[in-house]
């Protein structure tokens, strides 16, 4: 087979110097999928030294975890992806409880989430992202240069997910540095001490806003999200102020990263395969189809935590009680036993197998209808508003994250039709 341009900015591992995987090379960081499908050939289940952990790279192994919260738990997820730099240490997210306690809360929010009440907010996200056109056309005129990351892709999910918690919009900017600092919390052991004041700055700002947000909301409540956690019962019992505060940051941090790396990650797939890019513009309704296959191919979170609750066995490897464990999510997405030629981007695949882009089980992603939702609107829009949008470099600029995936820069050539 003839090696396709994308495949080319996939840097091969080197054979002879039999370099691992290694999530915080920051090499391995850049392209992180031709280690991945060495793991799924060579050694699918392997030992990080540096993480104390074992990251799992096959599909079924993968899916079995997630499936299992008995033996494989969550309750140490969000402590091992932020430690010191959670906002609110004092409640878990829900993001890292088990069922029992993780299901009321689920119960809760689910209502917020349903395919019904994400269908409500698409003409208002059509209207924020054509909002953010103008916005561009008054700045940079009728063609030229912008930066898709941060003036497209990093204000439409903010605000959309701003308006739906009740959270003030001209913040918007400020959501996203704190997100983009709080998540990058997961590379706290390389990071200096100047830098690790900065996230610390950034999880002290976010606090004291939805802090200040929970005092005005419990004074007068609203129709927004945040009001309704105020006032939910759960098993007769209302949210304390910090399981609020938690639930907060937690559809924050969630509603933002998500669409915004999808959303860059697509862009960035357009560009490197340029016959998808011309189908899609002459045919809209293959928008869809385009989304689920970057999900499949380059989704905007790679992997999560889960931790060993006993002794146990997975895919041949002995597990000890306590270990931490790394599904790869995004090598699970290409495992050639689910997915066929998983390494080629294909738009017109028949996806037989559940992406785990949201994860599986219990725990699979709330929002991810509000993803696709989004993705699909601005994608629309910006396609019809922009005769052309590319970016103006084949190198990518990649957010400094092993966890989360997508552009941190992306400038872009546009044309307004």
């Amino acid at each position: 087979m003839i090696e396709s341009a994308a495949q080319k900015h996939e840097m091969r591992p080197d054979a002879k110097s039999g370099k691992k995987y290694d999530p915080l090379d920051p090499e391995v960081k850049q392209s992180p999928y031709p280690y991945y499908e060495k793991m799924r050939r060579e050694q699918p289940i392997i030992w990080l030294e540096n993480m104390k952990a074992f990251a799992v790279a096959g599909y079924d192994d993968v899916d079995a975890m997630l499936k299992d919260p008995a033996t494989y738990t969550s309750t140490k997820f969000w402590p091992e992806l932020l430690g010191e730099y959670d906002p609110v240490p004092e409640v878990p997210p829900m993001i890292s409880m088990d069922p029992p306690n993780h299901t009321h809360l689920r119960k809760l929010t689910t209502k917020a989430f349903t395919p019904s009440k994400v269908a409500q907010l698409q003409n208002r996200a059509g209207e924020i992202a054509n909002a953010l056109v103008d916005d561009i056309i008054a700045k940079h005129g009728q063609e030229g240069q912008f930066d898709w990351a941060w003036e497209f892709t990093a204000l439409f999910p903010v605000t959309v997910i701003a308006e739906f918690l009740g959270v003030p919009t001209e913040r918007r900017a400020e959501f996203k540095v704190w997100v983009d600092d709080i998540l990058s919390a997961a590379n706290r052991l390389a990071y200096s001490p100047e830098r690790l004041a900065h996230i610390a700055n950034s999880r002290d700002s976010l606090r004291a806003f939805f802090e200040e947000l929970y005092d005005l909301r419990a004074a007068n409540p609203g129709p927004d999200l945040i009001s309704a956690f105020i006032q939910a019962e759960v098993n007769g019992e209302k949210l304390t102020r910090s399981e609020v505060l938690q639930m907060s940051v937690l559809l924050l941090i969630g509603g933002v990263e998500t669409t915004t790396n999808l959303l860059g990650n697509t862009l960035v797939e357009l560009d490197r395969h340029p016959e998808v890019y011309a189908r899609v513009r002459q045919d809209p309704s293959l928008i869809g189809p385009l989304l689920e296959e970057v999900l499949r191919y380059n989704p905007p979170v790679q992997m999560i935590f889960r931790h060993a609750t006993k002794d146990t066995e997975l895919g041949g490897v002995k597990i000890p009680k306590g270990s931490t464990m790394i599904p790869l999510l995004a090598s699970a997405n290409r495992d050639e036993t689910r997915f066929p030629n998983g390494e080629v981007f294909d738009i017109d695949r028949r996806i037989e197998s559940p992406l785990m882009s949201f994860g599986q089980g219990p725990h699979f992603c709330l929002g991810s209808y509000l993803t696709r939702m989004e993705a699909k609107v601005a994608l629309e829009v910006v396609f019809r508003r922009f005769a052309e949008l590319s970016p103006v470099s084949d190198h990518v600029h990649w957010i400094d994250s092993y966890f989360a995936r997508g552009p941190h820069t992306l400038p872009v050539r546009f044309k307004v039709r």
